[in-house]
C-alpha cells in the first residue's frame, strides 16, 4: 500500500505507525507525528484500523467505519459526506526542510480497505486495499522537500537554503525531479500490474507527464469509482522548485500550495469499453 517515496521513508525510520481503533486514538497519534513532523523526524502517518467482533460485508461498509472515526477525531462533520468523496487537508507549520522558512504544508488522509482487493466488490481498487484496515496521511510537497533536504546534506553537507549558488541549486533540484520522477513511475507500473480490471489499473500516459486511477486522489474515499488523470513530479515537483527557487534568490513569498496532491481530472478511459464487452 506504500508507494515507492513511502518505502523508502519508512525504511529510513520516518513513518509513525499506529494502531488507531478510535476517533479519539486516531487525533492522538496524528498530534504525535505532527510534532515529529515539525522537527522534519517523520513523513507519514499510517493508522493502522483494528475491528475486532466487526463483519463488513463490502468496501463501501468499511469505508463507512473508517469515516466515522475521521468524524470523531474532528477531521469531517459527516462519514457519510466524507467517504462520497471529500478531501481532508490537515495544516502543518513548520520550518520548510527547502527554504528554511515557516511554512504551511497539508497532509491529506486517504483510506484503504481490505474489501477493495476483491474483484467482485463495485469498489474494487487493488491500489487502495491493504490486508488490513488503515489510513495513510502523507504530503507529496513535504515529502519531496525531505528528499532535496536528504540530498543537499549528502551532496553539499548543508541545508538547501545554505547552498548560496544558484547554479548548484537549480542542479540540485534538477536531480531531485528526476529521482522523485522515477519513483513514481516504478510505483505505478508495479500497481498497474494488480487489478485482474483493466479499467480499475493505475497507468502512465505515453509521454510519463500525467497518470490515471480509478480514484480521485487525495480524496479520503469515494463510493463511485471513475477514472482520473493526475499530475507526475516531472509537472508538479518542478513547478515547485520554480517556486522555490524564486524564494530563495528573488525575493518571493512562497505560497504553499497542493502541488502533488491537488486532485484529479475525470477522463474516459477506452478500458471503461472493454470491461462492458467483457461481460457478453
Amino acid at each position: 500500500m506504500l508507494c515507492s517515496a513511502g518505502k523508502r521513508e519508512f525504511q529510513r525510520g520516518r513513518y509513525l505507525c499506529a494502531e488507531t481503533r478510535n476517533g479519539y486514538q486516531f487525533l492522538d497519534a496524528f498530534e504525535r507525528f505532527r510534532t515529529e513532523v515539525e522537527d522534519h523526524k517523520k513523513v507519514g502517518f499510517l493508522a493502522v484500523v483494528p475491528a475486532p467482533g466487526r463483519r463488513f460485508v463490502n468496501a463501501a461498509a468499511e469505508l463507512r467505519f473508517l469515516g466515522e472515526i475521521m468524524v470523531d477525531a474532528g477531521f469531517a462533520e459527516s462519514a457519510g459526506a466524507l467517504i462520497a468523496g471529500q478531501t481532508i487537508a490537515a495544516p502543518i507549520e513548520m520550518r520548510c526542510p527547502v527554504t528554511g522558512l515557516a511554512t504551511v504544508y497539508e497532509f491529506f488522509p486517504v483510506a484503504f480497505t481490505t474489501h477493495g482487493a476483491n474483484v467482485s466488490d463495485p469498489l474494487y481498487d487493488p491500489a487502495l486495499s491493504a490486508p488490513f484496515l488503515a489510513i495513510n496521511t502523507t504530503s507529496d510537497a513535504f515529502a519531496f522537500g525531505m528528499l532535496v533536504k536528504d540530498l543537499s546534506q549528502r551532496q553539499f553537507g548543508c541545508q538547501p537554503f545554505e547552498i548560496g549558488d544558484r547554479a548548484e541549486v537549480e542542479r540540485l533540484f534538477d536531480r531531485c525531479v528526476s529521482a522523485w520522477h522515477n519513483m513514481s513511475v516504478n510505483t505505478i507500473t508495479a500497481y498497474g500490474r494488480l487489478s485482474a480490471v483493466p479499467s480499475r489499473a493505475v497507468r502512465l500516459s505515453d509521454d510519463r507527464m500525467s497518470w490515471f486511477a480509478p480514484h480521485n486522489d487525495p480524496v479520503f474515499a469515494e463510493l463511485v469509482k471513475e477514472q482520473h488523470g493526475h499530475e507526475m513530479p516531472v509537472v508538479y515537483a518542478a513547478r515547485l522548485c520554480e517556486k522555490w527557487l524564486a524564494t530563495l534568490f528573488e525575493g518571493a513569498r512562497y505560497l504553499p500550495s497542493r502541488d502533488g496532491q491537488s486532485g484529479g481530472v475525470p477522463t474516459f478511459h477506452s478500458a471503461d469499453i472493454g470491461d462492458e464487452l467483457h461481460g457478453f
